[in-house]
């Protein structure tokens, strides 16, 4: 019953995703100039060329879309809104210096495909990885096609990006549905051949980052960010935990436990063996803090209103899996804004790791 239950409840989470891509897929393709839709169909003057389709007769969302991938150009912007368009999930790296021989050599080897926005054939494909280079990143998509049945076959793209100026490794994803899976491994297995792929043919070098290490300083040093447990492990035993308070950055049990001592600070400052009792209790807080393992959190940067999940050690590997929650379509700009933000974040602990083992070493 409760597999069942969540099933449904994913498939409604994959339905409503769907309709905000084709909502945002429409509303850019007009605002790029490849369709149009004249909703209103007075007041708005509609040029029609022969590159261009309009949908404005067609009531429904899915009549509008249908139609629109009759046209290659609207196509090949699909092409591209994949490589830079939000993701559900992702996770970083860091990497040696990318060789641009190495990217040359798989463009003229013909063992990518390389993106054109102006090209007149289409290159999304099954068999090998398409290159689109923009903003000083290079993307490399890597698709596959998943099979519940044969009609009911999807695309799951996988976009790795390659951030020269920072050296990381970013992967980005979607989630896909149950019986899409071929394994309860089935991101980690993804992930692991995209790294593997890249050590072999980009010749890089792959280091894990210690986000654990990361949130620990990011809840010390930062003031514009909330964090919270989802799982909390302590003495052999795990605990599922969700925050009593959304903005809460303490683990929700223990916030309140917090809050009620703050709440009762009259009481507790009766007499020197009240005072007592809060220390030891405020003491008991700050030890399973530090000392419980939380192999995931929940982050809220409170600045943008961006919240991301975070689970650490994913699937027995060194590495740790991010989520985004609630809408993906708003800000454009919202992964970038977290990569940096966390590759910052990871840049000034290593800073003050390195200061703090010259300084012991200088002593």
């Amino acid at each position: 019953m409760w597999n069942r239950h969540t099933e449904l409840i994913s498939k409604r989470r994959l339905r409503t995703f769907i309709l905000l891509i084709k909502k945002k897929l429409l509303k850019q393709a007009v605002n790029n100039g490849l369709v149009i839709n004249n909703r209103k169909k007075r007041y708005q003057l509609s040029l029609k060329f022969a590159d261009l389709v309009d949908v404005s007769e067609y009531d429904t969302l899915g009549e509008k879309i249908n139609n629109i991938l009759k046209v290659d150009s609207v196509l090949r912007y699909i092409e591209e809104f994949e490589y830079k368009r939000q993701y559900r999930h992702f996770c970083y790296f860091k990497c040696s210096e990318i060789p641009p021989a190495k990217l040359e050599e798989l463009v003229k080897n013909d063992a990518v495909y390389v993106f054109d926005k102006k090209g007149e054939n289409l290159i999304d494909s099954y068999d090998k990885p398409s290159l689109y280079i923009a903003d000083n990143l290079v993307y490399l998509k890597f698709s596959d096609r998943l099979n519940k049945e044969a009609r009911n076959a999807i695309k799951f793209p996988v976009v790795c990006v390659l951030d020269k100026e920072h050296s990381v490794i970013e992967l980005r994803f979607d989630r896909v549905g149950i019986a899409y899976k071929n394994s309860y491994n089935f991101y980690r297995d993804k992930i692991n051949d995209i790294l593997e792929y890249l050590k072999t043919r980009v010749s890089v070098e792959i280091e894990n980052i210690d986000f654990k290490s990361v949130i620990d300083y990011m809840k010390s040093e930062k003031d514009n960010i909330s964090i919270y447990a989802q799982r909390m492990q302590r003495n052999g035993t795990t605990a599922y935990l969700e925050a009593y308070n959304d903005g809460d950055g303490a683990m929700p049990i223990l916030g309140e436990l917090t809050n009620f001592i703050q709440e009762n600070k009259e009481l507790f400052d009766t007499d020197i063996n009240t005072n007592l009792i809060k220390d030891k209790l405020l003491a008991f807080i700050h030890e399973i803090e530090v000392k419980s393992d939380m192999p995931m959190v929940k982050v809220k940067l409170e600045d943008r209103d961006i919240k991301f999940g975070i689970t650490h050690n994913y699937k027995g590997m060194e590495y740790s899996l991010f989520m985004f929650y609630g809408e993906l379509l708003g800000d454009k700009e919202m992964i970038g804004y977290v990569r940096n933000y966390l590759i910052e974040c990871n840049r000034e602990l290593e800073n003050c790791i390195s200061t703090n083992t010259v300084t012991v070493k200088e002593v």
